[in-house]
């Protein structure tokens, strides 16, 4: 039975390891993405794209409907 209580340790170790692993893995994907969105703003900005911006109200930021309301399911 000794052995198969050095087999779970042995798991538990790799599945720490793995766990581990994917966390960095997701960190560097994820800085890797904020980078580049970055790199890409900045580089727009120099470009001028950002100078001209409209400002958008709070008011207007969804679509206009128009036409009867209606309040529930008709048959």
């Amino acid at each position: 039975m000794s052995t198969n209580s050095k087999h779970r340790k042995n798991h538990k170790e790799k599945l720490e390891a793995r766990k581990k692993r994917l966390a960095d893995e997701k960190k560097k994907t994820e800085k890797f993405q904020r980078d580049f969105i970055m790199n890409l703003i900045k580089q727009e900005q120099e470009k001028g794209l950002f100078e001209n911006t409209q400002n958008i109200d709070d008011n207007t930021s969804g679509p206009v409907l128009d036409g009867p309301i209606i309040d529930g399911p008709s048959i």
